[in-house]
Formats: structure tokens, sequence, C-alpha cells
């Protein structure tokens, strides 16, 4: 058996190391999937990502002048408290729809229907000048729209304490 020169081994052997090395490399640094609760939400694709509830899918609080009457949609159950001149009524919500920055809210009892849009628009009361991030419209058993402004129940109204 013919042996190599003792540089030529050592070449060889440097060489044998080096191709193990890359070849070890490739397999220890192979990106292996976080675990579920360490996933960014971020890097998953559209349709994977979760649902975002939006401030118009919580509870809301709309009112309006002139009449004045006040419809707050709450939860659970959910139900429409309608307060106004004529008193309150609570109404089941009998449906509730999100379709881009529009909400709508039906509900009924054995008087009627009430429906109520929130839009993502901004609003200013038109007899105090408040701002509020939402515009509303209401409709009474079929009534004529009434417009006003609406906020998540969560905010206080505008111009009071926090």
């Amino acid at each position: 058996m013919h042996l190599l020169p003792f540089t030529t081994r050592t070449a060889l052997g440097v060489a044998l190391c080096l191709a193990m090395a890359a070849c070890q490399d490739r397999i220890t640094t192979t990106p292996t999937p976080a675990p579920a609760a360490e996933t960014d939400a971020t890097a998953m694709p559209d349709a994977a990502a979760p649902a975002v509830e939006s401030e118009l899918d919580g509870e809301l609080v709309a009112s309006t002048n002139e009449p004045f009457w006040q419809a707050q949609v709450r939860g659970p159950g959910p139900s429409l408290l309608l307060r106004g001149i004529e008193g309150e009524r609570e109404l089941a919500v009998a449906s509730s729809q999100t379709t881009g920055d529009t909400r709508t809210v039906r509900a009924v009892d054995a008087s009627g229907a009430v429906e109520l849009t929130v839009t993502a628009d901004p609003c200013q009361d038109s007899m105090s000048g408040a701002q509020f991030p939402y515009s509303a419209v209401l409709v009474i058993d079929g009534g004529t729209p009434i417009n006003g402004c609406a906020r998540p129940a969560s905010m206080p109204p505008p111009g009071e304490p926090q």
C-alpha cells in the first residue's frame, strides 16, 4: 500500500474536516418552525391571519339631537337599549353586520324594530360641537332616518373627564 506524504495527508484531512463541518453547519442551521405561541402573527399569510375585532364590533353608544335619542348596543345578549323623550325600550339584537367601516345593527321588540348604522367617519355633535369618532343613523320603527354621532361604549362622552 502506498502512503501519501505527510503534507498531502494533512491537506486531505483538513479538506475532509472542512467539508464535514460545512455539511454539519447546514444541518444544524436549518430553520425550525417556532412553537405556535412564539410565531409572529405578522409573518403569517393574510389567509391565515387571525381576525382582528374592530371597535365597531364592540359595544357602542349613538346619540341624536332634535329629536333626542340614545341607542346603546351592549352585550352579552346582545341588546339595544333605546332611550328618548318617549321613554326607554330594550330590544333584542336580531342581526349585527360589519362590512368595511360600517356596522348595521337591527334590533326588535314587541313594539317594532330599530336599525342603527354606524360608520367610521368622524362626527361633530350638532348642538354641543363635541367630536365623536363615528357617524350614526338611527331608524325607529320604520320612521325617518335620524342622523347622529357615535362612540365606543368604553370611551367617555366627549368633554367629560375620563
